[in-house]
């Protein structure tokens, strides 16, 4: 028997998945083959994610934390604690002492049921920020109004791609696929990123720049077409407002500058803007060029250089960032008239704001599909200040953060649930998931979980299955969006061509060079500095992980200049302590004379069985106005440990 789902993960593909499914098992996962994105095939972590269902690591029972020692509880019981807990911090505050935390470790739409319970609970303490692309949305909103992609298959269209901090072949797997067709079709490819990716091997031309110099490598091409007079006037002069501030600080701007601050010369930067007038060039962005202080401005001075070289609202060309095909359609997850007690912190500063939130304090936190003490900056202070809290975590499986749990959640796979997956990273095809197996051990869904707290907190609350959320929410966007589920998945927009009619969602209705919060995007380094023999840490995706969630086994490798290391006295293989005043972390040094001078790069999301994480060493630093976690704005002292 066959049976149709998509991959849960926080991921571009968004893949939609057929289950050969044998005497109740789940044999077999692979790709659709009648899907248009996921055209038949999946990438190693989705091939993979069947181990997980039926992994004998999974939580299969609620587990009740005695004495730092985990106990097999009954359902009843743990939701009867969680019920009393609740009844006990409204009698004493309200509803917003309990803090909601919601990572992106699981995909599925219907788990946004546990916010419309804390709405109607009173409303709790709800996220703002991100962790992981808050800045260039942020930035996209403030240039065209929102953040939008051209269709997939728009990339045929284009004479050239351009992958900026974008490691397809990790990250976007089915885009890296795209882009091997079209070079097939004579279409040429640029890559650029701080080290050689993976994806290096796709490009006609691969330019490596110094972390956080996009802005001065955007604005040098900006500076060329301009003194040459290649910009696309008429786009400029119709459909911009702002303009001739950008031309003046181009203008002001020296090649010298930015060859010393991207660490290229003045001939990449003149490819570069050679590239982009011949049009139509597509340009996707990856979310590494924003996890700076300078996040916001970083972005944008791309988005410049997209249009003043009239790649915007052109059939081929468009600069990709996220895909928020979804954003003025009203949430049914949610019911702002209910949640009157509701306020906000910043996922980036969580840690902080546990440690000094005091009217009223954080008496509870509900944690779900999240592993904050693994993916929040200063995760050694976020450990702490859980473990001061009744906690509740609902997960697969024993992660850092559950370590810091009061009680355990199991809650149920991908497999074990219908669901309704909408993306908005990349592409527009909204898909609907059957349930395929039946529930391993006690484990429950996110509906299931949160109609019985809602029962024994008599709320007057929607209870429904999880079949009729499907419906309910397939209803809701077939009216929002005009369209029909007509088979398990549906392409919601049939947007080809973003700003086709050059008119923008900003307040002006064109396109913003200037905001009126933060003016104009300049040429910019994020401005920390490093103290005498610090290197600037930069955390990266892995194509073993997705985020904290481990596919494959690896070792915690730290990877930095030959020359750096020499100067450091580490060899190659060496366990080396990165170090500052935040916390610490251990991994193995591999040097490679191909990563430029002054920063180390490890990859984001391990943990052990000590808890410890690479973000310990990072700072609760955000990009512009909060907008998200400025992980790459950290440095580290590096010496050699004893084994």
């Amino acid at each position: 028997m066959k049976k149709k789902t998509f991959c849960p993960l926080d991921c571009f593909d968004s893949c939609a998945i057929v289950a050969q499914v044998e005497d109740g098992k789940a044999v077999k996962l692979y790709g659709s083959k009648d899907h248009p994105i996921t055209n038949g095939f999946l990438c190693p972590k989705g091939y993979r994610l069947l181990e997980k269902v039926y992994s004998k690591e999974r939580v299969t029972t609620p587990l009740l934390r005695v004495k730092n020692e985990f106990h097999q509880i009954s359902w009843n019981q743990a939701l009867d604690m969680i019920a009393e807990q609740i009844k006990e911090i409204l009698k004493k505050y309200n509803s917003s002492a309990i803090l909601y935390y919601s990572g992106d470790g699981y995909e599925g739409y219907l788990r946004n049921i546990e916010r419309l319970f804390f709405d109607y609970l009173g409303g709790a303490t709800y996220s703002e920020g991100s962790l992981c692309w808050g800045a260039g949305l942020l930035a996209q909103k403030i240039d065209f109004g929102n953040s939008l992609c051209h269709s997939p298959f728009d990339i045929f269209n284009s004479n050239w791609i351009v992958l900026w901090g974008r490691n397809a072949l990790w990250t976007n797997l089915h885009l890296f696929y795209f882009v091997h067709m079209a070079k097939k079709q004579g279409k040429k490819v640029v890559v650029i990123d701080i080290y050689p990716t993976e994806t290096f091997k796709v490009a006609d031309i691969g330019l490596i720049i110094n972390p956080g110099s996009d802005s001065h490598l955007a604005y040098g091409a900006i500076k060329y077409i301009l003194e040459n007079g290649k910009e696309d006037r008429e786009f400029i002069e119709k459909y911009t407002i702002g303009f001739e501030k950008v031309k003046e600080i181009a203008s002001r701007l020296t090649y010298e500058e930015i060859e010393k601050k991207c660490g290229v010369n003045k001939k990449d930067i003149e490819n570069i803007a050679n590239i982009y007038i011949q049009r139509p060039v597509s340009t996707f962005i990856g979310y590494g060029p924003q996890r700076y202080t300078n996040g916001v401005n970083t972005i944008r001075t791309i988005d410049y250089l997209v249009a003043i070289s009239g790649n915007v609202g052109i059939k081929g060309g468009g600069s990709n960032f996220a895909h928020r095909f979804t954003q003025n359609i009203a949430s049914i997850f949610k019911n702002d008239t209910k949640a009157v007690n509701k306020r906000f912190y910043n996922k980036a500063k969580l840690g902080e704001y546990l440690k000094d939130q005091q009217n009223p304090p954080v008496e509870m936190v509900y944690i779900s599909a999240g592993n904050p003490v693994s993916q929040c900056p200063d995760s050694d202070l976020v450990f702490r200040e859980l473990q001061k809290r009744f906690v509740v975590v609902v997960d697969m499986f024993l992660t850092a953060t559950t370590q810091a749990a009061t009680i355990i959640l199991p809650a149920a796979s991908f497999l074990e649930k219908e669901d309704v997956f909408v993306p908005n990273m990349w592409h527009d095809y909204i898909g609907v998931s059957e349930k395929v197996i039946e529930n391993i051990g006690k484990s429950k869904s996110e509906v299931e979980i949160i109609n019985e707290l809602a029962k024994r907190l008599d709320l007057d609350f929607p209870i429904k299955s999880e079949k009729e959320w499907v419906e309910y929410v397939k209803a809701h966007f077939e009216k929002a969006l005009n369209i029909k589920f007509e088979k398990h998945f549906v392409r919601a927009t049939k947007m080809e061509v973003p700003w086709e009619d050059k008119l923008f969602a900003t307040k002006s209705k064109k396109f913003e060079f200037e905001d009126e919060k933060m003016g104009v995007a300049v040429p910019s380094i994020d401005e920390e500095r490093a103290l005498k023999n610090q290197l600037r840490l930069v955390t990266v995706h892995s194509q073993k992980t997705l985020h904290s969630q481990e596919f494959f086994e690896r070792r915690p490798v730290a990877i930095f200049n030959i020359e750096d290391a020499k100067r450091l006295g580490i060899g190659n293989g060496d366990k080396v302590l990165l170090y500052n005043g935040c916390g610490s972390f251990v991994a193995e040094a591999v040097l490679r004379q191909c990563i430029k001078r002054g920063y180390i790069i490890v990859e984001e999301g391990f943990q052990n069985q000590n808890i410890e994480t690479i973000n310990s060493c990072i700072f609760s630093k955000t990009a512009e106005m909060d907008s998200q976690a400025a992980f790459n704005s950290n440095f580290v002292f590096v010496k050699k440990v004893a084994t």
